[in-house]
């Protein structure tokens, strides 16, 4: 840039503006002081995940700040083989979760806050989970777990090994097919003291849920299940999900929010009814061939 220009038509000189003065580099070696804790937490929930990984790499302070924000979504899935369907009681590939005790071991574990666990086309069994309950119980910050087709019956005698270390803490549970039938799907969902939000997608096969079920528990406690719920059961032709529906309305339930889809019949109003003083937005679409099929109706309510 030159300072000054010369305009030969005229003769004249021509100063440009001074430059700003250079902002001043400030480094941090113990942490960001000039910043409550509580906005440095604010600033990094705005930035998406490549964002945090750039950020994690500027600093050590900086990246221990981004650590929570980074670690905080866990999901198990299997990687190392086809999803192909493996027979009942074979224990299955550990190699699945290994990158599980590595977070163990490097104590990034205790940031979790979503979980979530696919087997491919496999049921979830205790001793998939088995190997790596020592890793299951340093988390005790979780807020939500995601599973497909968890064999519930297997787990509820087991609830304090597998899941003791967030009974306290969950507050959202999704489940994908589950196996089991309408009482233990309920009763495995009332174990969690806080739950506020509760996703069911589908049940699996209702005579095969019936024919090994075990045995049957009562729900002595209640969560809060005042958050979501958010239900996708094909009540016209399933059995099972038509059971779960009317199993739900016997809870006092508190729920904000509904979802529901392929939900009908009696029950579905019912529900309705007995989240309606606590309803404040309702997604209802149900599906006129039966069947989940793109041809719905529904209707929204704020």
């Amino acid at each position: 840039m030159f300072r000054r220009l010369w305009l030969w038509s005229e003769g004249r000189p021509v100063t440009a503006p001074p430059r700003p003065p250079p902002l001043p580099m400030i480094t941090y070696d113990k942490g960001l002081p000039s910043l409550p804790g509580d906005v440095i937490h604010e600033i990094f929930s705005l930035l998406d995940l490549e964002s945090l990984k750039s950020c994690s790499l500027t600093g050590q302070a900086v990246s221990h700040s981004a650590k929570p924000f980074l670690h905080q979504k866990l999901h198990l899935t299997p990687r190392d083989r086809p999803g192909l369907p493996r027979e009942p009681n074979t224990p299955g590939n550990w190699n699945e979760f290994r990158g599980l005790p590595v977070l163990g071991q490097r104590d990034l574990l205790q940031y979790t806050r979503h979980l979530s666990i696919f087997l491919g086309r496999n049921p979830l069994f205790p001793y998939d989970l088995q190997p790596h309950t020592q890793w299951l119980r340093t988390l005790p910050n979780l807020r939500s777990i995601k599973t497909r087709w968890l064999d519930i019956p297997s787990f509820i005698p087991k609830m304090e090994e597998y899941f003791g270390a967030f009974l306290e803490s969950l507050q959202s549970l999704e489940l994908e097919y589950p196996r089991g039938d309408q009482k233990q799907i309920l009763y495995f969902a009332c174990q969690f003291p806080n739950l506020r939000n509760l996703r069911i997608k589908g049940t699996q096969d209702h005579i095969h849920s019936m024919r090994n079920g075990g045995p049957h528990f009562d729900i002595n406690t209640i969560p809060p299940l005042d958050g979501i719920l958010d239900l996708e059961l094909n009540t016209g032709s399933d059995k099972g999900a038509h059971l779960v529906l009317n199993e739900l309305i016997t809870l006092p339930l508190k729920f904000r929010t509904l979802k529901l889809l392929g939900c009908s019949g009696t029950n579905s109003q019912l529900l309705v009814d007995t989240c309606a003083p606590s309803l404040e937005c309702m997604n209802f679409t149900w599906h006129l061939s039966g069947g989940f099929f793109p041809q719905t109706r529904g209707f929204l309510v704020h």
